[in-house]
């Protein structure tokens, strides 16, 4: 298959639901791709029936939510992108997008670079310094806008390069995923 038939499908499939409203199903959708010449990418969906099947789960959820969620790969894809040498500056001209900051950027790569697979926070409750990321089996997350810390944290847990749970003590535990590994390689040029 096409190295980049996801990134294609994808964004034909954003264009395709953008200004419609309610439900269309995966046969509107390959007439559409058609009329605009995209017969190519019809052959791709109808060789592979999981896709089929896939796309038509996708598309027959509540129209706020299929574009919510394409707004939110979109958005992670220009985050990625700004962090990579060439790309940078294309996804720099999407201003709208609110991406992934340069701090969060740095604690992701503090999280992979230390080998640890969990993080958990602490509060500092002394009412001096600042809360305090733990990495397990490695030195604590360093941080300089301690103002965003926490939206950094809870982006990089909404782009799903990190998950976040609770433990039975009621701690907020983090956990390393493999797509952050890829993110940090890509945006090192490793």
């Amino acid at each position: 298959m096409d190295p980049f038939a996801f990134a294609t499908i994808v964004g034909l499939l954003a264009t395709f639901q953008s200004g419609r409203e309610g439900k269309r199903d995966i046969e509107e959708f390959k007439s559409w791709l058609e009329e605009n010449n995209h017969g190519n990418m019809v052959s791709i969906i109808e060789n592979n029936n999981n896709m089929q099947r896939q796309l038509t789960a996708f598309m027959n959820q509540n129209h706020d939510q299929v574009m919510s969620q394409l707004a939110t790969l979109n958005d992670l894809m220009v985050s990625i992108a700004s962090h990579m040498q060439g790309l940078g500056n294309i996804a720099s001209s999407f201003a709208h997008n609110s991406g992934l900051s340069d701090q969060a950027v740095d604690v992701l790569r503090q999280f992979v670079v230390s080998g640890s697979s969990k993080m958990q926070y602490m509060k500092n409750n002394s009412g001096e310094g600042n809360d305090y990321y733990i990495l397990y089996g490695a030195p604590n997350i360093n941080y300089s806008e301690p103002r965003f810390i926490k939206d950094d944290i809870d982006s990089l847990v909404k782009t799903g390069l990190i998950t976040m749970s609770i433990s039975l003590k009621n701690n907020i535990i983090y956990t390393i995923t493999r797509q952050a590994v890829r993110f940090i390689d890509k945006v090192d040029n490793k």
